[in-house]
């Protein structure tokens, strides 16, 4: 195929995690525009329970047809080859990848991923060079990005024994109920970020211990309803709280994670 442009000639790099890295579930990277949130998390893990449960079957009965005929794809390469040969529908990230900033690093190739799910990739002949060029367009229906789950929640999702940073969906024919909820509360918590983001930015700075949007956050424990769950700080922004309700939890938390809910149901 078309290659990743630009790195002809070049010795392929191999994608090393550093000794020193250490994986932390409670982790959320600054990438992460979209609240992580329990609903969202159950959503995909839902999805991908389906995929692979079909993937294993077909393989079952026709090991062949299983390897060409794939419903989903792991790693950065794979998932990079799936988004610029626009096969993929769905990619999903861990939320805690460990932070990996060198050149052509884990950090670039995420961030890479992210714009290919709204971009795709053309050869563009540039009539006075007479070369052609690869460059980014807006896609007609950009995939569906969702930040959900660590790497070892992925794994466990899709049944490998090894962690996972990013899943591409090729095929989501015959799960698309599961698809269809995980599109709304993705969408969702994508607003919802939104909103928090810049009605809390004034919130920030004080006593620092709220993240600004840009920083990495950590989830934090929360009970509802007898049930301890880990949800993103960003929602606990004193701005969300109701001035006239001194007795409102923090950012009326239940309000928001119900919000999710019912946007999905909708």
């Amino acid at each position: 195929g078309g290659g990743g442009g630009g790195g002809e000639g070049k010795p392929k790099r191999e994608l090393k995690r550093p000794a020193e890295a250490v994986a932390n579930p409670r982790l959320v990277r600054e990438y992460c525009e979209q609240l992580v949130v329990p609903a969202v998390n159950e959503a995909a893990c839902a999805l991908l329970a389906e995929v692979q449960r079909f993937q294993e079957r077909l393989y079952l009965r026709d090991p062949l047809k299983a390897s060409q005929k794939k419903r989903f794809v792991c790693g950065l390469r794979e998932v990079a080859r799936a988004l610029k040969s626009n096969k993929a529908k769905v990619l999903i990230v861990a939320h805690n990848i460990e932070r990996i900033t060198a050149e052509a690093g884990l950090d670039d190739m995420v961030s890479q991923l992210i714009t290919l799910c709204a971009k795709k990739q053309v050869w563009v002949y540039d009539e006075a060079a007479k070369a052609s060029t690869l460059q980014h367009e807006d896609r007609d229906k950009e995939v569906l990005l969702v930040f959900a789950m660590t790497r070892k929640a992925l794994s466990r999702a899709l049944k490998r024994s090894a962690k996972t940073s990013v899943v591409a969906v090729l095929n989501h024919d015959g799960a698309s109920e599961q698809y269809a909820r995980l599109e709304a509360l993705t969408r969702g918590a994508r607003l919802a970020y939104r909103q928090l983001t810049s009605a809390g930015a004034s919130d920030s700075g004080g006593d620092g211990t709220l993240p600004a949007p840009a920083d990495e956050r950590f989830l934090v424990n929360y009970v509802t309803q007898g049930r301890q769950a880990a949800v993103d700080p960003l929602l606990m922004r004193p701005s969300l709280c109701r001035v006239d309700d001194e007795e409102a939890s923090p950012c009326d938390l239940g309000r928001w994670l119900g919000s999710l809910g019912s946007l999905a149901e909708s």
